[in-house]
């Protein structure tokens, strides 16, 4: 609950935090800490909260259902600013080595960076047959996958179809490691796992937050933009490699940095 309300504090920055919304996290942790800091917990009840009963008539906190759509969003995007940081930081030390190493490489400044981030909302080519094929050998109820041996014959079953039959061991191996992430999460979370999209617009969560972004990066400026957008792709100009080096999926933007 208080790393909770560190995170809000922090994304609100410098346009401070909701009054009735503290409030309501004070009254929360209070009766949460009654069993445990009785005198304590009364002194915030009373004298903070300015409450006529007592905290230990007040009852254990209630709560509504939890939105969980929105709370995968607040996590997506708190795994995408640490990816960010990540590839801003692999980006700078890259361009440092190959200067000291002599090769031609497009000099970025810290301190003028811009940053454009890329999503890539569906899955798409053999990730998407990966998910279809899923989704048919999937049982709900019981969250259990059909035999590998059945997924990976419709997979063989489509790479011929797409004319792909003579690289499908190569193919094989790509799709392996997919599918068992994407079965032990559709075991642990049911079949939403099997989406092709996520269940909420990344590129919507991002610019929402991209004050956020910005300060968590130090940079003063930030966009977001669409991988299967060629005109947003032109704008990363020489740095545009690195969409093909690290492309975009759904729950896993791209970062590229460059010279405002």
């Amino acid at each position: 609950l208080q790393a909770a309300r560190d995170e809000y504090r922090l994304s609100c920055g410098s346009r401070g935090m909701n009054h009735d919304l503290i409030l309501r996290f004070m009254d929360v942790q209070t009766r949460l800490i009654e069993p445990i800091c009785p005198q304590f917990a009364e002194h915030v009840w009373r004298d903070l909260l300015k409450k006529e009963s007592s905290v230990v008539t007040a009852g254990w906190p209630t709560s509504d259902e939890p939105d969980l759509v929105l709370k995968g969003a607040n996590k997506y995007l708190q795994d995408s600013i640490i990816l960010m940081r990540k590839l801003l930081q692999k980006q700078l030390l890259g361009s440092k080595k190959a200067a000291k190493k002599g090769a031609q490489v497009t000099a970025v400044a810290e301190e003028k960076l811009k940053g454009l981030v890329y999503v890539n909302e569906e899955f798409a080519g053999w990730r998407s047959h990966c998910l279809e094929i899923l989704q048919r050998n999937f049982n709900q109820q019981t969250r259990t996958f059909a035999p590998d041996a059945e997924i990976l014959g419709e997979l063989r079953e489509i790479m011929q179809k797409d004319g792909e039959a003579e690289n499908f061991k190569q193919i094989q191996k790509l799709c392996m490691p997919f599918l068992k992430f994407k079965k032990d999460e559709a075991i642990a979370l049911g079949s939403q796992a099997l989406n092709l999209r996520l269940p909420f617009g990344e590129k919507e969560v991002l610019e929402s937050n991209v004050d956020l972004i910005k300060r968590q990066l130090g940079l003063e400026e930030v966009e977001i933009h669409s991988a299967t957008n060629p005109a947003d792709v032109d704008l990363a100009g020489p740095h545009s490699s690195l969409l093909r080096q690290n492309p975009p999926s759904p729950g896993s933007p791209t970062a590229i940095f460059v010279n405002r």
